[in-house]
This record gives structure tokens, C-alpha cells and sequence, in this order.
């Protein structure tokens, strides 16, 4: 009887042994995305999951937010670098693949629509030798007070076209405007927002167009033709888009703009 039960015994065992392993493995998920940027909006991002032997999905997109979904589309509140991580996971496992993402929302000509001022920051006026190059001369925290009259110059783009200037009594004036000094004192036509300007803006080579003799952001010295006194009072100015940017606090807007050869101003500014 006892041989009988250790038969059985071992019997059992190998039965066991054998059903274990008759059990599939489980493959470990492969983690792999695409993307592409919405055709009418590049702040929404479509991502395509291609991951292998998953069968649930994280997202994270960098920004804080995330998703569950097989293949969502995010908005980012603003253009920027995220990175971008996607865990696939089934019972075998998880695998993470991440990737580095350039997010550039498009500019359109509803985004311009706003009243903008200088920003009050160090360097929002720059001048020198190459595009974004500062290196000749920059706003500095002292000239924030100093020229508190020209910072609080209002520059409106309004939705019909239309765009005006509001300087509130005073404004940053130079020696070709009649003072002997630079200086806050009473604007001085052209530039004294008193005309009728019109703006135009280019979505495909990130311009935009102020027209009007005395239409101008920033400083009415720069022109494409040169500096004033040196050249004669445009009738309209080209402004290169250099960033724009939507955030939390509002938008941002950069303007650069060559003066004749060799002679870059630029300007950022901040809607109100």
C-alpha cells in the first residue's frame, strides 16, 4: 500500500510538471509610436501607436498631461521641445520608448489680433550686425524706468486690418525728432499715432506689413530702408515674425527687421 501511494505520489508530479510546461509564454511589448503635426493647427500633435504584443497604453506628453488611448491627439497650450513617452504593457511585461518632439503652433492672422507693448523685460530692444544679434546696443533693466513713457506705448492690430498706436501724451523721442537729447516728451509727427494705418500678415514667410506713413512697432528709426534721418519716411514696413509664442501669461511676439544692410533691430513685445 505504501509503494502504491508513493506511485501515485510521483505519478501526480509528473503530471504537474508536464502541464506547466505545456504553458505559453507571454511576449515581453515592444513600445513604438509615429506622430504628425494637424494640418490646420501645429500646436495638436496625432500620435499613431505601433507597439508589438501590447495590451494597454500610457502616454505622457511631456506637458504634464496623459492618456490611455490606443492613438490620441494632444494640444499643447504652447510651441516648445516634450518629451514624449509611451509604456506598453501586457502580462509578459512593459517596455517604455520616448521621444523628443518639436511642437511649432502655425501663426495665423487671428494670433496677431490683440493690443501689444514692449515687454518689459531686459532686451526687448536689441540692435546689432546679424538677425538676433543684441550685441551693439540692448534694453536694459535702468532703461525700463527711464523710458516708462515708451513702455507703456500701446501698438493695437485690430481684426479688420486696421492697426493704431496709443502713446498716452508721451513717448521715447530722439535727436532726429526735434530734442536736443533722447527723451520722453510729446510725440512728434509722423510717428504720433495720429494716421491711418492698415497691417498685413503673411502666414508662409512669417511677415507682417504696417501701412501708413508714421506706422511703425518699437522704434519708427527702423525702417527696411535704413534709420531715420538717414533715409525717407516709408509708406509701409516689413516686419520679420521671428517667434510668437501662446502661454499661460499670454502671448509673446518677436519682430526683426534689417535696416538697410548689416543693421538688425529686435523688437518683443507682449499683448495686454
Amino acid at each position: 500500500m505504501k509503494n502504491l501511494s508513493l506511485a501515485i505520489f510521483l505519478f501526480s508530479m509528473l503530471f504537474t510538471a508536464g502541464c506547466e510546461d505545456d504553458e505559453p509564454t507571454v511576449e515581453a511589448p515592444t513600445a513604438r509610436f509615429t506622430y504628425i503635426v494637424h494640418q490646420d493647427n501645429g500646436l495638436i500633435i496625432n500620435f499613431t501607436n505601433s507597439s508589438l504584443n501590447a495590451d494597454t497604453y500610457i502616454w505622457e506628453f511631456g506637458d504634464g498631461s496623459s492618456s490611455a488611448e490606443l492613438d490620441p491627439n494632444h494640444e499643447y497650450e504652447a510651441s516648445g521641445t516634450f518629451t514624449v513617452s509611451l509604456t506598453a504593457t501586457n502580462s509578459g511585461g512593459s517596455d517604455v520608448y520616448s521621444e523628443e518632439i518639436e511642437v511649432t503652433g502655425n501663426l495665423t492672422y487671428a494670433d496677431l489680433v490683440d493690443t501689444w507693448k514692449v515687454a518689459p523685460e531686459a532686451g526687448a530692444l536689441a540692435v546689432g550686425p546679424t538677425q538676433g544679434d543684441g550685441s551693439w546696443w540692448s534694453l536694459s533693466e535702468a532703461d525700463l524706468t527711464s523710458r516708462s513713457c515708451f513702455m507703456d506705448d500701446k501698438y493695437t492690430l485690430g481684426s479688420d486690418g486696421s492697426f493704431s498706436i496709443a502713446m498716452d501724451g508721451e513717448t521715447w523721442l530722439e535727436g532726429f525728432q526735434g530734442v536736443d537729447s533722447d527723451q520722453c516728451g510729446a510725440p512728434v509727427a509722423p510717428h504720433d499715432g495720429s494716421g491711418s494705418y492698415t497691417y498685413e500678415s503673411n502666414d508662409i514667410f512669417g511677415t507682417l506689413t504696417l501701412s501708413g506713413e508714421g506706422a511703425f512697432m518699437g522704434l519708427p528709426k527702423a525702417n527696411n530702408a535704413g534709420e531715420l534721418p538717414n533715409v525717407d519716411v516709408p509708406a509701409s514696413i516689413t516686419y520679420i515674425i521671428a517667434d510668437f509664442v501662446r502661454d499661460g501669461a499670454g502671448k509673446r511676439l518677436v519682430l526683426d527687421i534689417e535696416c538697410g544692410t548689416g543693421l538688425w533691430w529686435r523688437f518683443t513685445f507682449a499683448s495686454q
